[in-house]
């Protein structure tokens, strides 16, 4: 008896698999740019890199910057600034193919918030407090509530100060340090004035003036500003016994000082006379 074998067959090999032809390089007609200017308060900013997606430019000399060859679609683009103190908000933009989007970008202070209340010496909420304190560049102004509640909306993060000034309470100024990644929180309690140095700014021919009227320490330190009323000229200061400099300055008027001792309250009057005409340039 004879036994067949069937002869194990192998299994057919698989086809090789095309290999995908490489994309051909996209033309300039297919992608898009993005290029623009980066500004600050002082001019435009050089070495500043811009980023849009995984691409980034860094601005020249005069502020310019430009990112080419760009596939179309949305983007993100952000700036980061070469010094600290400053920022500028992410702008998103869609390019499309063969166009170029101009996306400026400037660059403003750091911003936090600032925030407190104003007491008087016995515990209770002072309305109507002026507080004066440095945002960025500029000096901001803001009024309590009610509740003796203020906010700086605006406060440049770092060391900064706040002026207090409350009718009948003497001024109060506080240096701080404002914080970057959260809300700083003071507090000011205010002692209350024995005295107060008041009076008038008027012109030659005493009609009232909007002057700005300083007030300062016996060394020459700057403690209260406020400006006379404009429909009467009057000024007030809360002070305490002690020896002061005042200084009278509008505009279009030569400015007026004045220095004493002052013991209980004071009038002190400025009548201020014309600044002279600048002579004309000769053409």
């Amino acid at each position: 008896m004879v036994r067949l074998f069937r002869r194990k067959e192998s299994p057919p090999k698989p086809k090789p698999k095309a290999r995908p032809r490489p994309r051909p390089p996209r033309t300039l007609a297919e992608l898009g740019a993005i290029r623009g200017e980066i500004k600050y308060p002082w001019g435009t900013v050089a070495d500043a890199t811009v980023k849009a997606g995984n691409r980034s430019a860094v601005s020249d000399r005069a502020g310019k910057y430009e990112i080419p060859a760009l596939d179309p679609g949305p983007y993100s683009v952000n700036v980061e600034p070469p010094f600290p103190g400053y920022e500028a908000e992410a702008q998103n933009v869609a390019v499309a193919a063969g166009e170029t989007r101009v996306i400026d970008f400037y660059l403003d202070f750091e911003k936090t918030i600032v925030h407190g209340y104003v007491y008087g010496q016995d515990g209770k909420p002072i309305a109507g407090a002026t507080l004066s304190g440095v945002s960025g560049k500029d000096m901001e102004t803001t009024v309590t509530d009610e509740k003796g509640c203020f906010k700086f909306e605006s406060a440049s993060p770092g060391n900064q100060f706040i002026r207090v000034n409350a009718a009948s309470h003497m001024g109060q100024t506080r240096d701080f340090t404002a914080k970057k990644d959260e809300k700083t929180q003071l507090e000011f309690h205010l002692n209350p004035a024995s005295c107060k140095v008041h009076g008038t700014v008027l012109d030659e021919k005493d009609r009232p003036l909007r002057s700005e009227v300083f007030l300062s320490s016996e060394s020459g330190v700057i403690l209260q500003k406020t400006k006379s009323n404009a429909e009467t000229g009057y000024y007030e200061f809360p002070v305490l016994p002690g020896t002061y400099n005042l200084l009278a300055n509008a505009t279009d008027y030569l400015s007026e000082g004045w220095r004493g001792s002052i013991s209980a309250d004071a009038k002190v009057d400025f009548k201020l006379a014309p600044a002279p005409e600048r002579p004309r340039e000769s053409a």
